[in-house]
C-alpha cells in the first residue's frame, strides 16, 4: 500500500521541473507554489499540522462534499454525483470567478486509500469533465490533477498536505489564477482547522 502511494505522488509530481517556493506562512499553515512545464498556472501545495485530531476526524471533513462550501472558498452548489462507500466518490462543484472572470464548474472523481494501520490516508482527486452536461454559464475545468495526504503520529497530530495543480480554461489572467493558488489553499486549510 504504501508502495501505491508512492507511485501515486511520483506519478502527480512528474514534469515539475522547478522547486517549491515558500510563499505565504500563517497560523501554523505554509503555502508553497512551483511552476510546471507547459503552463501559465502555478502549482500549489499547503502543509500543517493540526493538534488534538486523529486522521479520522480529518477525513471526514475533507469527504464531505455536501459542506464543501465551509472548506472551500468561494465554493458553490456542491453535490455527489456517485458514492461507493465512504472512500469513493464523484462529485460535482461550482466555483465564483474573481473579478471579472466567469465561474467555473468541474466535476471529481475522489479515490480514497488508508494505510493498513489507519495512520496515513492518500486522497486522490482527478477531473472528469466529460460525466456531466456543461453548464452554458459557466467553464467547465478540464485539466487538473491533486491530492490531500495526511499522517498521524503518536501523538494525535495530523499533518495535512493539500496539492493541486490545475488549468482553469477559458480566459483568465495568469496572474489573478497565481494569486489564486496562494489565497485559496491557505483558506481552504484555515476553514479545515476551524471546522476540527
Amino acid at each position: 500500500m504504501k508502495l501505491f502511494l508512492l507511485l501515486v505522488v511520483t506519478f502527480i509530481s512528474a514534469g515539475n521541473t522547478t522547486d517549491w517556493k515558500l510563499k505565504k506562512r500563517s497560523g501554523g499553515i505554509e503555502i508553497y507554489t512551483r511552476s510546471v512545464d507547459g503552463s501559465s498556472f502555478d502549482e500549489f501545495k499547503g502543509v500543517t499540522v493540526i493538534p488534538g485530531v486523529t486522521l479520522n476526524e480529518v477525513l471526514t471533513v475533507i469527504l464531505d462534499v455536501e459542506n464543501y462550501v465551509h472548506l472551500f472558498p468561494d465554493c458553490m452548489n456542491p453535490k455527489i454525483l456517485k458514492q461507493d462507500g465512504k472512500l469513493y466518490d464523484i462529485h460535482y462543484i461550482q466555483t465564483k470567478g474573481p473579478l471579472t472572470v466567469k465561474d467555473r464548474d468541474s466535476v471529481f472523481e475522489q479515490k480514497t486509500v488508508i494505510d493498513q494501520d489507519g495512520k496515513h490516508a492518500h486522497i486522490l482527486l482527478k477531473p472528469l469533465p466529460d460525466y456531466i452536461a456543461e453548464n452554458k454559464d459557466m467553464v467547465r475545468i478540464r485539466k487538473g490533477t491533486g491530492y490531500w495526504d495526511l499522517k498521524e503520529d503518536d501523538k494525535q497530530n495530523v499533518t495535512v498536505t493539500y496539492q493541486f495543480h490545475g488549468e482553469p480554461g477559458g480566459y483568465i489572467p495568469s496572474w489573478i489564477a497565481n494569486s489564486f493558488v496562494v489565497s485559496h489553499p491557505l483558506q481552504t486549510l484555515k476553514n479545515l482547522i476551524s471546522r476540527l
